[in-house]
């Protein structure tokens, strides 16, 4: 089975990662504390989106390079591959499709971080959104991804494991289950339940 994976937000916690960011850019700006930050960073009501554009892209680089990919990814993705199982894992990371210095940056950290966590991948797509339109010529028969508006895209085409995150929680579709974990990723594609 040809299996597309998301980095942030499967493969990472960037939830935890942008709250500790935000809550210091709300310290050092004098603003109030996050009341019930889990919607995505510019619905927190604390920045405008060119605001949070500017804030997502001073931080990018920092995350890519220090942030830790959650617990099994790297067990988990080298039993689908000794399963059989292709694996292409994509990433919408804002300016990784910029044909310009950035984006080769954002193109060679995330590749760097993918072999120093030694986290097996058949191809590493870089995308725009929608997401689909850059993953549908992969011929990937289940994706694994944490963001609604992208996976209602998906789930037209082929079924979905959510993962499971704060700002996800409320999100049902026929055609997607959820997982918690990366063993729950494992088990769901062994046993065929998605």
């Amino acid at each position: 089975m040809i299996i597309g994976f998301d980095i942030d937000g499967c493969m990472t916690d960037d939830n935890r990662f942008k709250l500790e960011q935000y809550g210091k850019y709300l310290y050092e700006h004098g603003l109030p504390e996050m009341d019930l930050p889990y919607g995505y960073e510019y619905k927190m009501s604390f920045m405008s989106w060119p605001e949070f554009q500017t804030f997502f892209r001073d931080h990018l680089m920092e995350y890519i390079e220090n942030i830790k990919p959650l617990m099994y990814v790297s067990e988990v993705t080298h039993k689908l591959h000794e399963d059989g199982h292709k694996i292409i894992v994509c990433t919408g990371r804002s300016g990784g499709i910029e044909q310009s210095e950035r984006g080769e940056q954002i193109r060679k950290l995330t590749k760097q971080w993918l072999v120093e966590n030694d986290i097996y991948h058949d191809e590493l797509v870089f995308t725009g959104f929608p997401k689909i339109n850059y993953v549908r010529s992969k011929g990937c028969e289940l994706f694994v991804e944490d963001f609604p508006e992208t996976i209602n895209d998906f789930a037209k085409e082929m079924p979905v494991l959510i993962f499971d995150n704060p700002y996800n929680v409320g999100y049902k579709h026929e055609n997607v289950t959820r997982v918690f974990s990366w063993y729950d990723i494992y088990r769901h594609i062994k046993e065929g339940k998605y």
